[in-house]
């Protein structure tokens, strides 16, 4: 960032910044400030390494403030810059803190002979490439070795470490006539003061374990090695990750950052006429929790959000669509120049405050560095970019009770309760007064924490006044009830409820809309997560990578996965924003995948085996509750039976969310008699020679799904030549007829599923009957499509196709739609009877109606 109209000199910067002042004063042989210098050689570590340490960081500084001004280098690029220098002077201070003890006291040696290091953990702006000019570096230190040291006066491991660790300390923390190289803070480490200096790898582990508090949390959030062994740092680091980042969503983790604001604010009131950049109102420290609270929450599940530095989390928040866009752009920009300002401010002052200066010079002075004419012009931008700060910071950590006028009136229960429901227009206000007694007196004995007690008293009413908001209000307050009773142990899913109206508000319209929906939610409360938005919206999340060597952990993670993406799309449903044909894709792309990741982890190399879906899933028409009709094929030689029974036994084994599918086997050759996998080439005999009409029939909707995928081609050959042979048009259509009546006599349909069935088949007559003049109809299996298709090949008038096409979409949605939903679609049920009526009088006959 240049000075308007001037070019920075060596004079301009030593006149502006006393960081400048004070690195020439103690080195008279200072290089110019835009010489970068060398890293310090052994020989000058060796004459005097404080010195060469000191030199090398204060002058390197002063290169980089340079390059900072004259505007090569934003401030991310400084960050960077000014934490790899520190980098490099804590691993030139080791290695001589090494030399040093080994001089005394000898090397370890580990049995392969290589020599153990000390690990050197950088927290906070250092661990993410962030310092600031004076910043201090928050060092942690761990080791991995034993033994002893091979000198004449030998100590244990631990011991050789701490000794490392101090030292590298006093070299750079020490204060000489050339200053210091930084400023060392260690109260990072596990039991801060108290705790000891150096700890092994499994200590540390330990204690994260079964110690480790909320703002470790945090802390480690920013944790990278920055110098001894790195390969180790990195190893301890992952084996933290779950420590740091949780499985769940913990929103309770926002009611601790609402009290450490309120003492922000606190302190910042107390210091009300000092103007803290860091701490106080709108600052950076607000800035870093905004995304860093995010990251928290939702690091366990959204790896892209393990990010150490400010400025890639906030790009992978946005990107998540945690943070709207246009919110992001705004933080960037409030972080960039906030962060400018704390490095120009600290670069005037030579010192590590984040205090505005108050005396009129400085000020000017501060201005000037920062490209402004006064400190009027500079101050409305920091005071802009703090309100922009702030106010992003109170909507995102607002007390969700702040806005109810009325939080105690409705829980817990009372005399009163049942007069405040009939006021808030409940139908039958006595039932809903019942349950709420009932769900308070559950509560009342369950053996909760305090913090799950005072989380579920802060929920209750807000979810009450949210119910009373539906029309009629009593649909679906039983069921909620019954979920605030499974989860009121989960004291994270209470806190998410709190904390998140719009969520709150979401799972009380899906109760009321939907019986099915909150059967599966109730089941399986982690589903509750997928009611999130924006970050969980109606596209199927990412499907599992399947485990060969945790066969049992990957069919947990697939069926979490098929309950999740079952949900999202009834919930896209229910939303109007997907419509039932568009669903039914959705959850047969679904089915085909656990197909074949199930397949993946039963096969054990097997690669001679093809999956043919049949049905609803074939046809790419899934329902919610629809079984996979699956036909197993081989080439040759020995058919794969293990590998086909592993398979259905996995997809059918009970899970804790349920079955992922059942199966059905019979649609094979010969049904049950026939062999579990045929070969291609008996398949073909048997279609050939051998199948019924309706075995033909269910022929049109077969598809290849998972296995080798060189035997689709195959299958699809056998399925062409099969689907476009001649036939007796009569025939055929006598046969189905019968088919049908027969399904009618064995079974129970409702009035959709009838329609739906009778309009499939007459679709499929006219394919059979029609495809050996146009082959191209076996390429269809969706029925309108077919209906379409078929009018262009002049079997049906195009206007009664159209009609029909229409009519199976809409039937469709009502299907789905009904079994969502605890009220029946209006739907004009004879007039569409009427249109396949009459479509079925025309192609089968009215002998012997198979539709009465």
């Amino acid at each position: 960032m240049n000075r308007p109209g001037q070019d920075i000199d060596a004079e301009w910067l030593q006149a502006h910044c006393r960081f400048v002042a004070e690195a020439w004063r103690r080195f008279d042989d200072a290089p110019g400030p835009d010489i970068a210098l060398e890293l310090p050689g052994e020989e000058q570590m060796r004459a005097d390494a404080t010195r060469a340490l000191r030199r090398y960081r204060q002058l390197q500084s002063v290169h980089l403030l340079w390059r900072d001004l004259s505007g090569e280098a934003d401030i991310s690029e400084t960050g960077r810059g000014l934490s790899a220098l520190a980098r490099d002077c804590i691993e030139l201070a080791l290695t001589e803190a090494e030399n040093e003890v080994a001089g005394r006291h000898g090397w370890l040696d580990n049995e392969d002979g290589s020599r153990p290091r000390l690990i050197v953990f950088g927290l906070g702006k250092l661990g993410g490439d962030e310092l600031n000019f004076n910043s201090d570096i928050d060092l942690v230190f761990a080791h991995d070795a034993a033994g002893r040291s091979s000198g004449p006066k030998r100590i244990e491991a631990a011991d050789w470490m701490k000794r490392v660790a101090r030292r590298l300390i006093q070299l750079l923390d020490a204060v000489d006539a050339h200053g210091r190289a930084w400023i060392v803070d260690t109260r990072l480490r596990p039991f801060g003061d108290s705790g000891a200096l150096v700890w092994s790898v499994p200590a540390m582990e330990q204690y994260f374990l079964s110690e480790g508090r909320t703002w470790e949390r945090y802390a480690w959030l920013k944790a990278a090695p920055v110098a001894g062994d790195l390969e180790a740092g990195r190893a301890l680091i992952e084996s933290l990750r779950p420590f740091i980042y949780r499985r769940y969503l913990d929103y309770g983790i926002f009611e601790s950052l609402r009290e450490l604001h309120r003492r922000i604010d606190a302190n910042a009131r107390a210091r009300r006429d000092r103007a803290d950049i860091k701490r106080g109102r709108g600052g950076i420290r607000e800035l870093e929790f905004l995304v860093q609270s995010l990251q928290i929450l939702r690091g366990g599940r959204e790896q892209t959000l393990r990010q150490s530095g400010f400025l890639p989390a906030l790009e992978a928040c946005a990107r998540l669509g945690l943070i709207p866009g246009e919110d992001a752009s705004e933080l960037r920009a409030a972080y960039a120049f906030l962060r400018t300002l704390e490095n120009r401010l600290q670069a005037l002052t030579a010192r590590q405050g984040h205090e505005l200066p108050g005396d009129a010079e400085d000020r000017q002075r501060l201005a000037e560095l920062l490209d402004h004419a006064d400190w009027n012009e500079l101050n409305e931008v920091i005071e802009h970019h703090r309100a922009t700060v702030n106010r992003h910071f109170s909507e995102r950590f607002r007390d969700p009770d702040a806005d109810s006028a009325e939080a105690g009136a409705l829980w817990p229960p009372g005399e009163d309760t049942e007069a405040h429901l009939q006021a808030a227009g409940f139908q039958r206000p006595g039932d809903a007064a019942e349950h709420l007694m009932q769900c308070h007196a559950n509560l009342q004995r369950r053996a909760l924490s305090a913090e799950g007690r005072q989380r579920l008293e802060r929920l209750m009413p807000g979810l009450i006044e949210a119910v009373g908001r539906q029309r009629p209000p009593d649909t679906g307050l039983a069921d909620l009830l019954r979920l605030i009773d499974q989860i009121s142990r989960r004291s994270a899913y209470l806190a998410l409820l709190r904390e998140r109206p719009e969520t709150l508000e979401r799972l009380v319209r899906v109760f009321h809309h939907s019986q099915r929906v909150a059967e599966w939610i109730i089941a399986s409360p982690q589903l509750i997560d997928d009611l999130l938005d924006p970050i969980n919206g109606f596209e199927l999340p990412a499907a599992p990578r399947p485990d060969p060597d945790d066969k049992e952990a990957s069919l947990w993670a697939l069926s979490r996965w098929r309950q999740a993406g079952f949900l999202r799309t009834a919930l896209a449903e229910l939303d109007d924003r997907m419509d039932a044909v568009d669903a039914g894709r959705q959850l047969s792309a679904m089915a085909g995948t656990i197909v074949d990741r199930v397949l993946s982890l039963s096969g054990r190399g097997d690669t001679n085996l093809a999956v043919i879906a049949y049905g609803n899933l074939g046809a790419g028409q899934l329902h919610f509750e629809s079984d996979l009709d699956l036909v197993f094929l081989h080439r040759s030689g020995e058919a794969p039976r293990r590998t086909v029974q592993r398979l259905v036994s996995a997809l059918e084994m009970p899970l804790p969310g349920g079955k992922l599918f059942e199966i059905d086997t019979r649609l094979r050759p010969n049904g049950r008699a026939g062999m579990l996998v045929s070969t291609l080439e008996s398949f073909r005999d048997y279609q050939v020679n051998k199948a019924w009409t309706w075995e033909h029939q269910a022929l049109i909707r077969a598809r290849w799904i998972a296995g080798d995928p060189t035997l689709a081609s195959e299958f699809e050959s056998i399925r062409r030549t099969v689907l476009t042979q001649a036939r007796d048009a009569d025939a055929v259509a006598r046969e189905l007829q019968e088919m049908r009546r027969r399904q009618r006599e064995d079974r129970r349909e409702s009035p959709t599923k009838r329609s739906l069935t009778d309009l499939q088949f007459l679709a499929e007559l006219g394919v059979l009957t029609q495809a050996a003049e146009h082959p191209e109809l076996i390429d269809l299996r969706e029925t309108d499509g077919q209906l379409e298709a078929l009018a262009e090949a002049g079997w049906i008038d195009a206007r009664q196709a159209g009609a029909l096409a229409g009519a199976w979409n809409q039937l469709l949605e009502r299907r789905h739609l009904d079994w969502l939903r605890r009220e029946p679609t209006p739907f004009d049920e004879p007039a569409v009877r009427g249109l396949i009526d009459e479509a079925w009088s025309t192609h089968f006959g009215p002998a012997e109606d198979a539709r009465a």
